[in-house]
């Protein structure tokens, strides 16, 4: 038996043996909610912590997903974060939202995609994204850190050793600096 034929037996078995997909989407009113996203949602709290959806999933940048909720937002993307979808609202959705690349944010921005849920930092709140880490504190307000200093930052003990940013990163002369609670400060180089 030749090559052609194997490959084209094996497409016929393979085509005869596939089973339709089955929806998992769920109605919420007006909207319905499906896949990673469903997931996620139901996952971290459902309607009693985010409440119903806002709109029906859409096309979010470089071919991933996203749909807003009453109290934060869902976004997925198909190789960001192993296919889990992750909720961003807040403060912290509103600086992701604001930090451009070209006049772009969200997803387009510099920052990318969500990996991780918002979670405890300190007396504060962070989520992890693709290019760093947004930090929220009442006090403190909600700031970026990402790059070098992100990684000293870490190597600090993060939020919970080393307190809250209070600002934003800026350079004096070669260096990049950052502030942080109780007057510490990382810079770079």
């Amino acid at each position: 038996m030749t090559a052609v034929a194997v490959a084209a037996m094996a497409v016929a078995m393979l085509g005869s043996t596939q089973v339709g997909v089955a929806s998992a989407d769920k109605d919420f009113g007006e909207f319905s909610v499906g896949g990673r996203i469903l997931e996620a949602f139901e996952a971290t709290g459902g309607v009693p912590t985010w409440g119903n959806p806002t709109m029906n999933e859409a096309a979010a940048a470089y071919n991933g997903r996203f749909q807003r909720f009453d109290n934060t937002s869902f976004y997925w993307k198909a190789n960001v974060s192993g296919g889990v979808a992750h909720q961003i609202g807040g403060a912290i959705r509103a600086l992701w939202s604001n930090t451009k690349t070209n006049g772009q944010g969200y997803e387009r921005g510099p920052l990318g995609y969500p990996v991780s849920d918002e979670l405890a930092a300190g007396t504060g709140r962070k989520q992890f994204l693709q290019g760093g880490n947004v930090y929220y504190g009442a006090k403190t307000g909600t700031h970026i850190v990402w790059g070098e200093i992100l990684n000293k930052y870490a190597a600090a003990g993060g939020p919970d050793k080393f307190g809250l940013p209070v600002g934003g990163e800026y350079k004096v002369g070669n260096q990049f600096r950052q502030d942080f609670e109780g007057g510490k400060r990382l810079q770079w180089p």
